[in-house]
């Protein structure tokens, strides 16, 4: 038994050795969203910025609601700025009441598929993300980087809820169908 695993071993590091080899990174591989590709469009990511923007002259109860496609799109329109990123291809979904995130991931040495889930929640009128999946590749996230990872969309949403106005204060969140539905009170 031990010799089988041994062999198996030596086997599987001759053949990683020999596809980095040939240069390029290596297809790792790793999930694939469960749903239908979601279309990228400017007209989408702007429709996002718009509804963001919307909330400056509005007062009283307000809902908004964002679709994956809007999402999508806007992630793609942030990544695509960044020619260095080692993110790709995004794909968010808004299922179940969480964000699913499915994107390439592409070092100098291999290149997989990445799933990451999106617990949001209110925390004094804010939104706040708690990771609570991340696989890249075949191999799922340690949890120490996972909380690193918590902590940087946590910042990114922060960053973004300071383009709000100051006097908006998110009273409900809810994720379902495809969509991620706000409800605000503007002052």
């Amino acid at each position: 038994m031990k010799n089988k695993r041994l062999v198996i071993s030596v086997v599987l590091i001759v053949i990683l050795s020999a596809a980095l080899a040939c240069g390029g990174p290596l297809a790792v591989g790793g999930p694939t969203p469960e749903y239908p590709t979601v279309a990228v469009s400017t007209e989408s990511a702007q429709s996002l910025t718009d509804k963001f923007e919307s909330l400056k002259a509005s007062t009283g109860e307000v809902t908004v609601s964002i679709t994956e496609s809007e999402l999508t799109s806007f992630i793609a329109e942030k990544l695509a700025a960044q020619p260095d990123s080692a993110l790709s291809n995004p794909q968010v979904y808004l299922r179940d009441g969480k964000i699913k995130l499915y994107a390439t991931v592409t070092t100098s040495s291999f290149t997989a598929n990445a799933l990451i889930v999106v617990n949001v929640t209110l925390v004094d009128g804010q939104m706040a993300a708690t990771i609570e999946k991340a696989d890249f590749g075949p191999v799922p996230v340690p949890s120490d980087l996972l909380s690193s990872l918590t902590s940087t969309i946590n910042d990114n949403l922060l960053a973004l809820a300071d383009k709000l106005p100051s006097d908006v204060r998110l009273k409900s969140i809810a994720i379902a169908d495809g969509n991620l539905t706000l409800t605000a009170d503007v002052k």
